[in-house]
């Protein structure tokens, strides 16, 4: 089955945690200052970093028998940066290639691990104001988002995006491939996204924007209680198919360049994720900022007791 099918008749799907800050708390790899993780893909240092978070976190998975997704380390590998770094490489198709061959060594059921070609915002993820227009980024992304087509990425992701323009325009260029993508905002503790627009608000701009709407919604880089769900409509709900959530209930100017690792209890944050699967339907769950393996395994237990 691909992606879509199986999204349709699971109600769990695993995502990934964290992986750029777990590598750079770890220290195992130097990140790069302008591409983050995505040319660890070229040594053997980060070859094996990058390895090792994945493994992690697929493994969970695996032993579990459930679906998971986990995303290239392209975050921040748009044209431009590529450019003004003086990379000649494919690093996109590249960074696909790297997670096909890890998948090829570690599934017994290669369907059961998805591969999302990842893409982030231009500018400052937390400063909405930086975002670009919708039409400004549908040209600006379009470069990458072919490159991670082109090389067989399962689906398309958007995320950590604070304005909605960006990521309509980003939807825009998206759609032109063909393949099943998702947008997924960055909210505040009252449930918007930091752009000041509802859920609501930036689910209608997109899907009537485009010919071919997103598969769904995603939440990521905020705590589960942010999203308020008992507040949020039902066609907020009915389109919001994911969340891969902060570790830390502390706002986003509290986190933001914390030298310590911020985080609440992990029974506290996966209960609140597993809520949203029971309660409201969300399917895919996963970790971002300050979580790790045991934010997953407390997903995979807890989810396995209730069903």
């Amino acid at each position: 089955m691909d992606f879509s099918e199986t999204l349709e008749k699971t109600d769990f799907m695993l995502a990934e945690a964290a992986v750029i800050e777990a590598l750079r708390r770890s220290g195992a790899a130097a990140l790069h200052p302008r591409l983050e993780n995505a040319l660890l893909i070229y040594d053997d240092v980060g070859r094996t970093a990058l390895t090792g978070v994945y493994r992690d976190c697929v493994s969970i998975a695996r032993q579990a028998r459930v679906p998971i997704l986990i995303c290239t380390p392209t975050w921040r590998a748009n044209l431009e940066r590529i450019s003004a770094a003086g990379v000649t490489s494919d690093v996109n198709g590249d960074a696909v290639a790297f997670l096909k061959q890890l998948r090829n060594q570690w599934m017994d059921r290669p369907s059961s691990l998805f591969i999302g070609g990842l893409v982030g915002c231009k500018n400052d993820c937390y400063k909405p104001a930086e975002g670009l227009s919708t039409s400004a980024a549908e040209v600006f992304h379009l470069v990458q988002v072919h490159q991670l087509a082109a090389a067989g990425v399962d689906l398309l992701l958007a995320a950590t995006l604070p304005a909605v323009d960006e990521a309509c325009g980003i939807a825009l260029a998206m759609q032109t491939t063909g393949l099943p993508y998702i947008i997924s905002f960055v909210i505040n503790r009252r449930g918007c996204i930091l752009d000041g627009q509802s859920l609501e608000q930036a689910f209608q701009i997109i899907d009537t924007a485009c010919d071919r709407p997103p598969l769904g919604y995603m939440i990521n880089c905020a705590y589960p209680s942010f999203l308020r769900a008992h507040e949020q409509p039902l066609k907020v709900l009915t389109r919001l198919i994911g969340i891969q959530a902060n570790a830390s209930s502390c706002d986003h100017a509290e986190l933001d360049g914390s030298e310590r690792l911020q985080a609440d209890a992990v029974d506290d944050w996966g209960d609140r994720m597993l809520l949203l699967n029971r309660r409201h339907g969300i399917k895919i769950l996963g970790g971002c900022c300050g979580t790790g393996p045991a934010h997953l395994e407390y997903l995979i237990h807890h989810y396995r007791k209730s069903s």
